[in-house]
């Protein structure tokens, strides 16, 4: 059940105890700010009421020139602002309306009238949230993978430009990781869809716990992931794909009681902040030099400039020693 607070910000010490004593009859917990500046930082704060009701003669700020300056620096339209004044005049009821005032009473207002007013923001904040939830599970479908639930291709992809971004500003190490599960096509027609699916699940809660809370993830093709890890630099990411590697072919996974081995071919590039569309280009390279190698092999993208520039006797040493 969702908390009922509202946020008092009056200056009167009768008004306060009248007010305060008919809210908890209406079951609301409440919190007072009886200046204008603790008012204005306290509506601010992600943990304040999503209602508020405040007196117009709070000073040195008016509770109008609060909810004009609320409105403006904040985004959040769920919090439910009612404006209380002595003598309102006409001007003033049509600049609390331009200001995003939700209601406006005025002193000495009758508590049956503050109750329905109460009721009505209620009712308004209840579909704000059922809203906000319905936008919130929507954007998360449209960016993710309905199946594994770690980002679409598009959006990680999206991500890696943003993350190329600052790696240019602050000149720090940024590293793609290219996953292929090997031979999985096969599996797929071998075994049924459902478990081919549940083997793909499995795989990706193995792989995360592999990763730190801020490196992206997403499902780059049907049996691919693509993984990017700020902050590694290139001897990093190897390592950490190495780690990968051995996680997936260390145990086998279960599905509906059967035992399925898996492992995975992993091509490995650096970004050292240039273009994310010409790393890609590297890890996928050095992923298909990994397949052709493997399976279950880590290629890095320099492991194909060194063997391209080699002999074809020092490439062939290179392939053997592998």
């Amino acid at each position: 059940m969702h908390e009922r607070r509202i946020l008092l910000a009056e200056n009167n010490p009768e008004h306060i105890a009248q007010i305060r004593d008919y809210l908890h009859q209406l079951h609301y917990s409440i919190e007072v700010c009886e200046s204008s500046l603790a008012t204005l930082q306290r509506l601010q704060e992600s943990d304040t009421p999503e209602m508020a009701l405040m007196s117009s003669s709070l000073t040195p700020i008016t509770g109008l020139e609060i909810g004009l300056e609320i409105r403006r620096r904040s985004r959040r339209r769920q919090l439910w602002l009612m404006l209380m004044s002595d003598s309102p005049s006409a001007e003033e009821v049509v600049m609390a309306t331009d200001a995003g005032i939700d209601e406006f009473l005025v002193k000495p207002f009758d508590l049956q009238d503050l109750r329905m007013r109460i009721r009505t923001g209620e009712r308004v904040q209840s579909l704000y949230r059922e809203l906000s939830d319905s936008a919130m599970a929507m954007e998360f479908h449209s960016t993710h993978d309905p199946l594994t639930g770690v980002w679409r291709r598009e959006a990680v992809l999206d991500l890696i430009f943003k993350e190329t971004d600052r790696v240019q500003r602050l000149q720090s190490p940024l590293s793609i990781i290219l996953l292929d599960i090997d031979g999985f096509s096969g599996l797929n027609l071998k075994y049924s869809s459902n478990n081919a699916d549940k083997l793909l699940k499995s795989l990706v809660n193995r792989l995360r716990r592999q990763l730190r809370s801020y490196d992206m993830v997403g499902r780059y093709a049907d049996d691919e992931f693509i993984i990017a890890v700020p902050g590694c630099t290139s001897a990093d990411a190897e390592a950490k794909a190495e780690r990968i590697r051995l996680a997936i072919a260390k145990r086998p996974f279960t599905v509906e009681g059967n035992e399925f081995f898996l492992t995975a071919s992993i091509g490995v590039a650096g970004s050292l902040g240039r273009s994310p569309l010409v790393v890609l280009r590297e890890a996928e390279r050095a992923l298909s030099l990994a397949k052709q190698q493997g399976p279950n092999q880590v290629r890095f993208f320099s492991d194909l400039r060194a063997q391209q520039s080699a002999s074809p006797e020092i490439r062939r040493r290179l392939v053997e020693n592998r």
